[in-house]
């Protein structure tokens, strides 16, 4: 038996006509309860801001080289999590896959369908589970801030500063790569943000939603993109896993995207921005 909320379906069968407003209506019911929701977004802000001050009391200048160079790999290792989840939910696995199925790849497969869809949907859907999955991550680096010695925490500063900049980062995958389907109503200190690639950036971005799909995986800043695809990482990986298990990528994928094309040429173009690009 199919299992529902209020009589509506967990999740939306692509072989029928996709609602985006519908969807988005179900995506909200799977919200975390709104309190839950608030309390995670707050907690983890306020875990940046005792984190980043320990960090910024505890720097030494004469080492500020080096904490760039961490800083920038943990903008790197970010953008590097976000592709490598990204690329999985796109290319293995199926909606009914246990536990991440109709949690992670419906949204995935829909992202496909209507790639607007999630730019319409609320704060709290896109920061909340974010907050709570990095929070936790950024929870590490805290404990240490707070608890260890002078001492301990210059020798093991580089790696709480790279700890706490990749959760930070992480945490804003989501708004970012709202941003970055945008063409208006982003704001202007994030467009600033775009042009000096600290961001993810439209003009970067859309280039994944053009044939053949499988480039600019990594959709924090993007930064990460420009080595794993001059090497073509996830096609060679892909090809690893393949030859390693037998599994076919992107098998599920194909079929909504054979949906989506069904669906623009019903809309004429004109419901799906994917069309335009």
């Amino acid at each position: 038996m199919e299992s529902k909320i209020n009589g509506e379906p967990l999740f939306i069968n692509p072989d029928e006509l996709l609602d985006s407003e519908k969807i988005r209506k179900l995506k909200e019911k799977r919200l975390a309860p709104r309190l839950v929701a608030l309390v995670s977004i707050s907690v983890f802000f306020i875990l940046n801001i005792i984190a980043f001050s320990a960090l910024y009391k505890h720097m030494q200048i004469e080492r500020l080289p080096a904490i760039l160079v961490t800083t920038f790999a943990g903008m790197l290792v970010a953008d590097f999590g976000s592709g490598f989840v990204h690329w999985f939910m796109e290319t293995w696995g199926t909606i009914d896959t246990p536990i991440v199925g109709r949690a992670l790849m419906v949204p995935f497969r829909e992202h496909h369908i209507d790639p607007l869809a999630f730019t319409r949907s609320t704060f709290l859907l896109a920061w909340s589970y974010p907050c709570i999955v990095f929070g936790s991550l950024l929870a590490i680096p805290v404990y240490a801030l707070l608890t260890f010695t002078p001492e301990e925490i210059q020798k093991w500063y580089h790696v709480i500063l790279l700890i706490a900049v990749t959760a930070a980062l992480s945490a804003t995958t989501n708004q970012v790569h709202k941003w970055s389907h945008l063409r208006t109503g982003v704001p202007r200190w994030a467009k600033l943000l775009q042009k000096c690639h600290l961001i993810l950036s439209f003009d970067h971005h859309h280039i994944h939603h053009r044939p053949p799909y499988m480039v600019k995986y990594c959709i924090t800043n993007g930064l990460a993109n420009y080595p794993l695809d001059l090497i073509d990482f996830w096609n060679k990986l892909e090809w690893v896993i393949e030859k390693l298990t037998g599994a076919k990528p992107r098998q599920d994928d194909m079929r909504w995207s054979k949906k989506f094309y069904q669906f623009s040429q019903l809309s004429e173009g004109k419901s799906y921005h994917l069309v335009k690009y």
